[in-house]
């Protein structure tokens, strides 16, 4: 078994990939846990889920300062643990993917993992959108090489913003919008972060197309992936659990020999 964890701003999504498929367990990530604390809560699940501890591997990315340790030191807590693996820049793990921007090492380890899955599945130009509380897009061309993408602000991060730093405008419940004009407030802001989330990226995507001179294909994912893909227009797959495959990958190409 490979236990593929994903700790992003928002959630720690833990994938279990088992015989039976891919089971995934969701938390908040904050606040923060101690390292017993999370041991209990994956016993609990490994338990409620009739999941044997057999030998198993484990592979950790974090985008959040502080959290690799802890979830380290509680699976090291299990048994009968394999390897327990961080994906820290990279440089640091063999992706398979090769990188054609300015500082590889500063490339999000969720995108990284990403674009993993991705060109796996395509081997040809694609595009991950991961619509998490950033909303980023992802670029791996034919021959592998991670080109770059585009970062924005994600519908939750942006539906904080506008209740924080406005006097008038009060936070709305996410829920996709019944029409994009909006018939009063909450309508109104419902439709800027879908339907503006949605054509920004449809932009960007066709903007790298006409820079980079080819056709991606588009891989949708992210705690808001399955809300957002609906208003984009263009062809597109979406798959909630990328990430985690992703790492799975990123540990079988790494497992220790």
């Amino acid at each position: 078994m490979i236990i593929a964890v994903d700790i992003g701003n928002s959630s720690i999504n833990i994938g279990y990939f088992t015989g039976r498929g891919l089971l995934v367990q969701k938390n908040n990530t904050y606040p923060q846990k101690s390292a017993e604390e999370y041991r209990r809560i994956v016993g609990d699940f490994l338990l409620r889920n009739h999941i044997e501890k057999k030998q198993f591997g484990v592979i950790i990315s974090s985008v959040v300062s502080g959290f690799s340790a802890v979830l380290e030191e509680a699976f090291r807590q299990l048994e009968p643990r394999e390897e327990v693996k961080i994906v820290t820049a990279s440089d640091k793990i063999d992706s398979g993917l090769r990188f054609d921007v300015k500082n590889p090492g500063a490339v999000g380890t969720d995108r990284i993992a990403n674009a993993v899955a991705a060109f796996s599945r395509y081997a040809s130009p694609v595009a991950v959108v991961d619509c998490g509380t950033a909303t980023t897009v992802t670029v791996v061309d034919g021959q592998a090489f991670l080109v770059g993408g585009a970062i924005m602000p994600g519908i939750g991060l942006m539906n904080e913003v506008l209740q924080k730093r406005t006097s008038k405008l009060a936070k709305v419940g996410l829920e996709p919008p019944v029409a994009a004009l909006g018939k009063d407030t909450s309508g109104s802001i419902l439709s800027g972060l879908f339907y503006g989330t949605a054509g920004a990226v449809e932009r960007i995507l066709s903007e790298i197309e006409r820079e980079e001179d080819a056709q991606l294909s588009i891989v949708v994912t992210g705690g808001y992936g399955q809300m957002v893909e609906r208003f984009i227009k263009r062809p597109h797959e979406t798959n909630p659990s990328l990430t985690l495959e992703g790492l799975k990958i990123l540990y079988e190409k790494n497992r220790p020999s």
